[in-house]
């Protein structure tokens, strides 16, 4: 079942059973994104920029097996989005990898807090999405309910990938997207971000944010409803976990480990990412001890650096494909396992209340 409250509104789509219904189910209900993201990544591969799209279904058949022995749940998954969609599967694994590519500084903004600094003794992970305008209809709010796990409500592209997540257990999934200079065939840097959310403990979210065999990776941010908080710094061959000690934390999307700066691909890319950070920083710290959902806002919707801003805006002397936007904002309520999304950029948009 799939719905849609209003027009500035994500469409929802709701999925239980094994992992292949989970993944068939939501097949059907979006069919119609899918299938336009298959022309997107085709066309994409077949840019002069491009590997190809037979090299790339080539390539990504490589790391296949690496990914079922890692979390056969999610590949089961995508089999069954595959036939919900009546997508070929190794076009849809294909979809689901990672490959080499000049990072073009889009990114997002992170910040996780404890109970320890809030209003109402609330453990909240708060995510900007930033990435190309285009891809804001391909957003689904997804309700999972697989069988002996937790439930799930994620922010997901096509319905099946997610990008930032939470789970009945209290487990949260955001992050950042980093560009370290050793990619090489492994694990899809998405794979580990479905496995995070299937956990019920910090310690088993932690290890499956971080596989041995990745051959990209996110900055996977993991908290559970304890207050714990990590920032889960990965490149494919080395990591670091940043330990929010003083109960609080932002991230953008450059390495902040003294261990993990020999990783950047390009730090010449990361000026928009920069800016975020120490902006994010200097409001949040000021609301310390007060923090609420009106603190989210006023700090996501800052346009300090604009159109490079929190709330990043498409810069017209970009080309469409160059251009970046927050699509969505997300705060995860990990006390009261709530989820408030705001479509769009923050400083327009409302944040709308969903539970699990």
């Amino acid at each position: 079942m799939a719905r849609r409250r209003s027009e500035k509104c994500f469409r929802e789509v709701f999925a239980s059973g094994s992992h292949f219904q989970i993944g068939k189910t939501i097949g059907r209900e979006c069919r119609d994104q899918a299938l336009k993201m298959e022309k997107l990544f085709k066309s994409g591969m077949n840019d002069p920029g491009g590997m190809g799209f037979k090299k790339a279904i080539a390539y990504s058949k490589k790391s296949l097996p690496m990914s079922r022995q890692f979390c056969p749940e999610s590949v089961e998954e995508l089999e069954g989005y595959a036939e919900g969609t009546g997508i070929d599967f190794d076009t849809i694994y294909a979809m689901s990898c990672d490959y080499p590519q000049e990072g073009r500084g889009r990114g997002c903004t992170d910040i996780c807090v404890n109970s320890e600094w809030t209003k109402d003794d609330v453990v909240y992970a708060v995510h900007n999405e930033d990435v190309g305008p285009y891809n804001q209809p391909f957003i689904t709010i997804a309700h999972i309910r697989p069988k002996d796990e937790p439930a799930i409500l994620a922010m997901n592209y096509g319905g099946i990938w997610p990008t930032a997540g939470m789970n009945s257990a209290g487990i949260s999934l955001t992050g950042n997207a980093l560009e370290p200079n050793d990619l090489r065939l492994g694990i899809p840097k998405g794979i580990p971000c479905r496995k995070v959310l299937r956990e019920t403990s910090i310690y088993k979210a932690l290890m499956a944010s971080m596989p041995e065999g990745r051959g990209h990776s996110f900055n996977n941010i993991v908290c559970d409803s304890n207050g714990e908080i990590y920032s889960m710094e990965g490149s494919a061959t080395a990591f670091d976990a940043l330990y929010a000690e003083e109960g609080w934390m932002i991230h953008t999307n450059h390495y902040l480990s003294p261990k993990m700066w020999k990783f950047e691909a390009n730090l010449h890319t990361r000026f928009s990412s920069i800016v975020r950070y120490n902006r994010a920083k200097r409001l949040f710290r000021r609301e310390l001890g007060e923090v609420d959902m009106s603190t989210f806002k006023r700090v996501l919707s800052d346009h300090v650096g604009y159109y490079e801003s929190i709330c990043r805006h498409a810069d017209p002397e970009l080309g469409e494909w160059d251009q970046t936007k927050t699509i969505f904002s997300v705060a995860f309520d990990l006390t009261n396992k709530v989820a408030w999304v705001c479509w769009g950029n923050p400083c327009e948009g409302e944040y709308r209340k969903y539970e699990i």
